[in-house]
């Protein structure tokens, strides 16, 4: 059976029921020495700043074994991809083509007058109505699929790349398999929960209109708080995906484990979170702009045919190089929480010490 990248490796949660070592010493021998005192600490009970000063520390993969900084964080969802080009670029590249095919058949079905912009939605039969939404909601699963697909991959192959192990597509294909369904219910209700926070305040601004002018009075704070609690919530649930994986949990586990997880150190997090989702969407845009530009020298609504292909490939490539690293950075914030809420850079030093 193949071995998941947490096999022999430490990645089971504390207190699992995975065996960890010898109960203790053998008689008469000489006892281990225990290992240093914590840092000090900082964000999140980390040595302070957002990395803390570097220090001393193995490292036999992508990033050093101890608490990661802002940098290396970012670097190590690059280095996974310079080191392991095949699984990570391969698979990313798969995933966009599937995606770009969808949504181009999606796009250049429909109807003349609805990508023109000249006619409403209101002016189509029903029948090319149902033909669109079935077609948005047949794309919107091709694309939600194959995301959660490269980022579970993506998981493992880091989970392997932090050990400086090798790691084919094939393999890491093998050892998420098995989790996938999981994984997609995760991926699914991380941001159902967020939207719940989001709809409860949206609630209350309906209740409170009824009310009138003085309703709203109270209704929009509440929407604002509703929002603020759906960012609060999807942040703390943002690493259930890499606990899943890494740690071959059950749903709701590994959601309990990201809440926990993230409990003191939040705003990192969310910073790190927000900030790798604005250099991938800056990278998506440049690396889109030539194609946008010829697609709109073939055709300047983009909505013939060849505007449409030039327009999708530019999307496709664009997806296939941002893909792993924006899956690679909620990994490595694992990581980091765990090394510096739980000690694992201890484990996985030792474990990138032994036989793979």
């Amino acid at each position: 059976m193949a071995q998941g990248p947490d096999a022999g490796a430490g990645w089971s949660a504390p207190g699992g029921q995975e065996p960890s070592g010898p109960a203790g010493p053998a008689p008469g021998a000489t006892p281990p020495t225990p290992p240093p005192p914590p840092p000090p600490p900082g964000w999140g009970g980390a040595p302070a700043g957002w990395g803390g000063p570097p220090r001393d520390a193995p490292k036999p993969g992508i990033v050093p074994l101890r608490p990661l900084g802002l940098g290396e964080v970012l670097d190590g969802a690059v280095s996974v991809v310079r080191r392991y080009p095949l699984a990570t670029l391969g698979l990313s590249a798969a995933v966009a083509a599937v995606q770009t095919v969808a949504t181009t058949a999606f796009t250049l079905a429909l109807p003349d007058g609805l990508t023109s912009g000249s006619a409403a939605a209101e002016e189509l039969e029903a029948d090319e109505v149902a033909g669109v939404l079935v077609g948005a909601l047949g794309t919107g699963l091709v694309g939600l699929v194959s995301g959660i697909v490269l980022a579970g991959v993506i998981t493992t192959v880091l989970g392997k790349a932090v050990l400086g192990r090798p790691a084919s597509l094939g393999e890491a294909w093998r050892d998420t398999r098995p989790h996938l369904w999981r994984l997609i219910g995760v991926s699914l209700l991380v941001p159902l929960l967020a939207v719940l926070a989001l709809a409860a305040g949206v609630a209350v601004l309906a209740l409170s209109s009824l009310a009138g002018d003085a309703g709203l009075l109270l209704g929009v704070p509440a929407v604002l708080a509703g929002v603020a609690g759906a960012v609060y919530v999807y942040v703390r649930l943002a690493l259930a995906s890499p606990a899943l994986v890494l740690e071959k949990a059950r749903v709701v586990p590994s959601l309990r484990r990201s809440w926990l997880l993230v409990r003191g150190a939040w705003w990192r997090t969310f910073g790190i979170l927000l900030l790798a989702l604005v250099i991938a969407g800056v990278v998506v845009n440049v690396l889109q702009l030539p194609f946008l530009a010829a697609g709109y020298l073939v055709d300047e609504t983009l909505v013939s045919t060849g505007a449409v292909l030039i327009t999708s490939v530019g999307a496709g490539i664009a997806t296939a190089l941002v893909g792993p690293f924006s899956a690679g950075v909620p990994s490595l914030l694992y990581l980091d929480r765990r090394m510096r809420a739980e000690g694992l850079d201890v484990t996985l030093a030792a474990a990138a010490q032994s036989p793979a």
